[in-house]
């Protein structure tokens, strides 16, 4: 049994209209929901336009910066390995959720890896970030968001109890969002051409299921 709390209880506005617009008004046990710009959820910061993450990969930058110098600087295998640790790792965390934003808003960060990688090879700025990422041996980072995503429903599949199961594998608003183009669908249909191309076939997944025994207790 769920327990919401009002003082917990916030509401984060996502639209397209680009005209003024009111608020939604929402209530919880008569009492009005807080309308915010930002609001963390399971220690993810959600925010309109994906700034936040954006600045939080920038302040890495700068540290990356420091380490990648000319002159005294640590050796290329040295800073991509600070690159994948403190700026991937930031960018691969839950983009399977964030990866719902608009293209505008996922576009802009772009030029962290961009930048990222131009620090690690030592290259110019004029340098296309398609040849960047072929020398870091890195994927763009719309690449990485269809991977992970690829990955986390095929591991999904093996476990047909978790809650998300029903909604990635079941989706009942194909036909809504075939009609609408404009809308963005959710990652249930988003994943499906993936999942074909890598000849997935979701009766054949192995289901997972828990020992009745402990490891230990094995003899």
């Amino acid at each position: 049994m769920f327990k919401f709390f009002t003082t917990k209880t916030v509401c984060l506005h996502f639209c397209h209209l680009r005209k003024l617009h009111p608020d939604p008004q929402l209530f919880l046990s008569g009492s009005p929901i807080q309308v915010v710009e930002e609001g963390k959820f399971l220690g993810i910061i959600f925010d309109k336009k994906n700034s936040h993450l954006k600045n939080k990969c920038t302040k890495a930058l700068n540290l990356l910066r420091i380490v990648a110098h000319t002159s005294w600087g640590a050796d290329e295998q040295t800073v991509l390995h600070l690159y994948r640790s403190l700026i991937r790792s930031k960018l691969d965390y839950v983009c399977i959720v964030y990866g719902s934003a608009l293209g505008s808003y996922l576009q802009i960060l772009d030029p962290v890896q961009n930048y990222a990688l131009r620090l690690c090879l030592g290259a110019y700025r004029t340098s296309p970030s398609s040849s960047l990422c072929v020398l870091a041996n890195e994927p763009l980072l719309y690449i990485q968001r269809r991977k992970l995503s690829i990955q986390y429903c095929l591991k999904l599949s093996s476990y047909p109890q978790n809650p998300t199961y029903n909604t990635v594998f079941g989706c009942k608003f194909k036909d809504l969002f075939e009609r609408k183009p404009n809308q963005i669908p959710p990652l249930s249909i988003r994943v499906q051409p993936d999942l074909r191309a890598v000849s997935f076939v979701q009766r054949n997944a192995v289901i997972y299921s828990v020992p009745a025994t402990a490891p230990w207790l094995l003899k």
